[in-house]
């Protein structure tokens, strides 16, 4: 009883952070017979309290929780004054490092970042727990400051801005059909496949240009590549593309223009670069251009469900789709799809770009891993960075 009770504990701690309330124990963002029921075992059986389960339990801080908190407690319930205020970290503003790390063992995550570095590729690694920096490191001349092409992570960020704009109502929904979201489109193939497609990678199109040319042609001659029918996984930037296309049409801004009203400033970016091409459509498939410090923040801001301190910017239930199963893509080592997420085994997702650009992150964790890498194409290399990050990093966090 008394190892459960104090796992229960160090598992709610981790969402310290983002709920303090007043007599919330369990720090489930809610004061209520739990609450009560936990107190009661901790005075009885004397098992230790994390610091703020403690401070939340202590009503009224006489640096006890005793009988008098429980009675506190208990006309708390019953008044009905339950919930509690949310906070959540600002994202506009820098990342904090972490004043303690002995809640967890820092030693073991020193010697396997020590060990990543080995990797040829690998330019820098951050590792974000409970809203801190726990870890930062650069390697091979890389610096906290440089900026670089965060290539196919740019996906998440074009989903993020599509749910935007489903959220604010420029879109319907997901499942139009695409003759509904491209004006002036004679190619009878868009009555068959939906936003939906587009976004899970499902849409039955030909990834019909290379990069950087699919940036460049018209949505005419990205409407007409060849196809085939939708319903099943091919990666395809070609096609991502289009998205940035729909949300051009559908909301009279560049994506860029978009995102610098609707996400980029909640985040602290500021100007940053993406390529852009025909009529100024920024690339819905790779290309944009930011820090590690700031690439991460999208990880931070799905964990918050949406919230960047008091302005929730994106909804829950876009969150809850685009990191849900769309399609099964048959890898082992990541079996899923969302909306342009990565789902990776039992727990958790990813952004992923070319040569080990990523974002991983675990909500029940609350944790975030970004990693960003010199330009290549070994295979090997990703699996191995994958491993570090999958199987020894988020582990510790457990």
């Amino acid at each position: 009883m008394r190892k459960t009770f104090n796992k229960i504990i160090l598992l709610a701690s981790i969402f310290t952070f983002l709920f303090p309330c007043e007599g919330d124990t369990n720090l489930d963002n809610s004061t209520n017979i739990q609450d009560i029921v936990l107190i009661v075992n901790y005075i009885v059986s004397e098992v230790e309290l994390a610091n703020d389960s403690f401070d939340n339990s202590d009503i009224n801080n006489d640096h006890y929780v005793d009988v008098i908190d429980i009675v506190l407690i208990v006309n708390i319930v019953l008044v009905g004054d339950m919930e509690c205020d949310e906070t959540y970290l600002d994202l506009s503003l820098d990342w904090e490092f972490a004043e303690d790390l002995s809640y967890f063992d820092s030693e073991q995550i020193d010697n396997i970042i020590e060990q990543m570095s080995n990797l040829t590729y690998l330019e820098g690694v951050i590792v974000i727990h409970n809203g801190e920096i726990v870890s930062e490191n650069y390697y091979n001349g890389s610096s906290i400051n440089q900026t670089f092409n965060i290539w196919s992570v740019t996906k998440s960020f074009t989903s993020t801005l599509i749910g935007q704009a489903v959220d604010q109502g420029y879109i319907d929904n997901q499942y139009l059909a695409l003759n509904n979201l491209l004006p002036m489109s004679t190619q009878p193939y868009l009555a068959q496949i939906s936003l939906h497609n587009l976004l899970s990678m499902s849409s039955g199109y030909a990834d019909a240009f290379g990069y950087p040319y699919w940036v460049n042609v018209t949505t005419t001659q990205l409407e007409w590549m060849p196809y085939t029918f939708p319903g099943f996984f091919y990666y395809n930037n070609s096609a991502c593309h289009l998205n940035s296309h729909i949300l051009y049409y559908a909301t009279d801004m560049t994506p860029y223009e978009f995102a610098n009203t609707n996400l980029f400033s909640y985040l602290g970016i500021e100007s940053p670069q993406w390529f852009s091409g025909y009529l100024g459509i920024q690339d819905g498939a790779a290309s944009l251009t930011l820090r590690l410090r700031d690439m991460v923040k999208l990880g931070q801001l799905y964990l918050q469900d949406g919230w960047s301190g008091e302005e929730k910017i994106l909804s829950s239930e876009w969150i809850e789709q685009a990191t849900s199963m769309q399609v099964e893509t048959g890898s082992p080592e990541i079996p899923g799809y969302g909306y342009l997420w990565w789902l990776l085994p039992e727990e958790g997702y990813m952004a992923i770009g070319y040569g080990g650009q990523c974002i991983a992150v675990y909500p029940e964790r609350q944790l975030v891993i970004g990693t960003h890498s010199t330009i290549n194409n070994d295979g090997i290399y990703f699996s191995q960075l994958l491993g570090y990050i999958h199987n020894y990093i988020a582990p510790i966090f457990e």
